[in-house]
């Protein structure tokens, strides 16, 4: 009798085709962890060094106020996509690899959102002092930017279930 006919030779492949799906699912989270990470890093850098510059003390009390709840959103967004890293740490060889991959999803979908809230922050403070007299286009060309790219977008392939490339 064939290992593959049997119940306990099914159940094998099964587990090693969740166990390949898993890891799988790690790599790739892994990788957008990497960009959105460093993209939120070096957003961050700039905010944090903007403050130590002469042009910040002729910031209003508004534009301050604005920049600070900015900086805060964007050290959450990077707090929230760095968690995985510390759940890896404090769970490192304890079989866990499916858990890590959905609170790495759950970090990376909310790190994600505060990001974009915080460069939509940004691009606000940034058109409150370059236009301050004028409709803040460059928050609201951000805000609906990122609402379709990473939001709208995907949920619209996943509804549809245009998930595979179109034939040529």
């Amino acid at each position: 009798m064939c290992w593959l006919n049997s119940t306990e030779g099914v159940a094998q492949l099964e587990r090693h085709e969740e166990k390949r799906d898993v890891d799988r699912d790690f790599a790739e989270i892994l990788q957008e962890l990497r960009v959105v990470q460093t993209g939120g890093q070096l957003f961050f850098a700039f905010l944090f060094g903007v403050a130590f510059t002469p042009v910040f003390k002729e910031l209003n009390d508004g534009q301050r106020s604005l920049y600070g709840w900015t900086l805060f959103v964007v050290a959450s967004a990077i707090t929230v996509l760095v968690a995985p890293v510390a759940f890896h740490r404090w769970n490192f060889r304890q079989g866990m690899r499916p858990q890590l991959v959905f609170v790495t999803h759950v970090f990376a979908s909310f790190g994600i959102a505060l990001l974009a809230i915080g460069i939509v922050m940004g691009m606000l403070l940034v058109s409150s002092v370059v236009f301050p007299d004028s409709t803040p286009w460059l928050a609201i060309g951000s805000a609906v930017l990122a609402a379709v790219a990473w939001i709208v977008v995907p949920l619209v392939l996943r509804v549809t279930g245009a998930t595979e490339r179109p034939s040529s």
